[in-house]
């Protein structure tokens, strides 16, 4: 049998591997991912027509461009082996995003029956698709050095006007990904049909279904929207974009953790999975699968502690804070990227590092350089040298730590650091979220079913046992010569 006519014609693989390629992952073994099919041979193997799979969206330039995105921004030039991009870390997080998806699909069906009953009920196909795409496109916004972009460059700006926002929004990665979804992808995701699987009737579209690319955005955005036109249904599943625990950090925490070699005890995702389900309230968790997420939140607070808020790391981004915007500005101008995506599109880390070593070596300075001309002062080109040779300006001299509760902040603690002294002495503090401290805001988003039948909980008093915040703060102090 061949897919296509005429003698010499390539044989067609074997029906299961047909409509899904295989990825080799070191975190979920293998990840699915459609392919294409020709018209004949979706007929053949049961599925309807499609103009786009996954694939189609996966070789855009905008998702191929995460590839040239680090997962773990300065944290790599300290974590030798941490070389993963957010190409890798979008792939998985679509595919927790679908087991999330099958696991949760038929309370979400009865529930959209019993609370929405006008809403049609949509396929098991749809359903996964939708926050398979909302996985693989979580970050598709993010610039060069993930965070400290959105930090030093995009909250110059203005969000996009959005009734659904508060006014006053700074630009977020997050609002480029949503820009991004609608703007740039929005026509090959209504082309999409179909869901990975071996079941063609389960993981197929409804005839007359879409997926709208408003609900992409709508699912990706952070702060979470209020929006009450979207879907019964789709609001559901904000929880797991947005929430106590999301499928963005199931995937981050444990790869950041293997990349990097650091060990962070048990993730026991499955458990936490199989005690979830949509309650009459929305996502609920129940209370034998506490303990999974109790440890998965030790785990992601670990790797704050010990990756991301490590000494050297931060003594890098003191020094990256003073070259990120004039670098930026050099690039890409002084146009806000949410009103320029196809200059934004060329911006990744390989331009900018490439663009970095010039300015190190003493090449394309000046002492007055204008936005978009290439150019950056000699001293932000002598501060790139110690930032790319991993020499840091700045050394920790003193360390605090602290767990707090709203409303404690531990001052005196931070007063034992003393007082910042510009150019000579910066006060570093690094404070985590190690459990979701706004009550009004976690039990909104998830709810804690007692194993007894006694009712749901509020997830922040089941929580209690773990800190609200965790602060490290530390006193650097500056040597005057990056290569000392």
């Amino acid at each position: 049998m061949t897919d296509g006519a005429g003698p010499g014609a390539r044989p067609s693989p074997p029906a299961p591997f047909a409509a899904v390629n295989l990825i080799s992952d070191p975190i979920h073994g293998y990840i699915e991912l459609t392919k294409r099919l020709s018209a004949a041979r979706a007929a053949e193997l049961g599925h309807a027509a499609e103009e786009a799979a996954e694939e189609d969206l996966l070789d855009t330039p905008w998702v191929q461009r995460l590839r040239r995105i680090s997962q773990l921004q300065t944290s790599r030039w300290v974590f030798p082996t941490a070389e993963h991009s957010r190409f890798t870390h979008s792939l998985g997080v679509m595919h927790e995003a679908g087991l999330w998806a099958r696991r949760l699909y038929r309370g979400l069906r009865d529930d959209t029956a019993r609370t929405a009953p006008t809403d049609a009920a949509p396929s098991e196909g749809l359903v996964v698709e939708t926050l398979r795409v909302a996985g693989l496109l979580h970050d598709v916004g993010h610039g060069p050095f993930a965070h400290y972009f959105d930090e030093h460059v995009l909250s110059a700006f203005p969000s996009p006007a959005d009734p659904r926002r508060q006014p006053g929004k700074r630009l977020s990665h997050e609002d480029l990904s949503q820009l991004i979804v609608e703007r740039e992808l929005g026509t090959l995701i209504r082309a999409l049909r179909r869901a990975p699987g071996d079941d063609a009737a389960r993981d197929a579209f409804r005839p007359g279904e879409e997926i709208d690319p408003r609900w992409i955005s709508f699912l990706v955005s952070k702060p979470r929207l209020v929006d009450p036109t979207m879907p019964h249904w789709v609001r559901r599943l904000q929880p797991l974009l947005s929430g106590v625990f999301t499928v963005d950090n199931l995937d981050y925490v444990r790869r950041d953790a293997y990349m990097t070699g650091v060990s962070t005890g048990p993730v026991d995702a499955e458990r936490l999975r199989r005690y979830t389900f949509i309650g009459p309230e929305g996502l609920t968790l129940y209370e034998p699968g506490l303990g999974a997420l109790e440890m998965f939140l030790t785990a992601r607070l670990f790797m704050y502690q010990q990756v991301y808020l490590h000494r050297t790391v931060r003594a890098i981004d003191l020094d990256l804070r003073e070259v990120f915007g004039p670098s930026v500005l050099a690039l890409m101008g002084d146009a806000s990227p949410a009103e320029s995506l196809s200059a934004f599109a060329d911006l990744d880390e390989y331009a900018l590092l490439h663009q970095a070593a010039l300015w190190s070596r003493g090449e394309q300075l000046s002492p007055e350089p204008r936005p978009g001309d290439g150019t950056v002062t000699p001293e932000v080109g002598a501060l790139w040298r110690g930032v790319l040779l991993r020499r840091p300006r700045w050394r920790a001299e003193a360390e605090v730590r602290a767990d707090y509760e709203p409303g404690s902040f531990p001052s005196s603690l931070v007063a034992s650091l003393g007082d910042a002294v510009p150019g000579e002495v910066a006060i570093d503090l690094a404070i985590v979220d190690a459990r979701p401290a706004s009550a009004d805001e976690t039990d909104s988003l998830l709810r804690v079913e007692g194993r007894d039948g006694s009712g749901t909980m509020p997830v922040s008093r089941a929580l209690a046992r773990l800190p609200a915040f965790a602060l490290i703060g530390r006193r650097y102090r500056r040597s005057p010569d990056p290569e000392s």
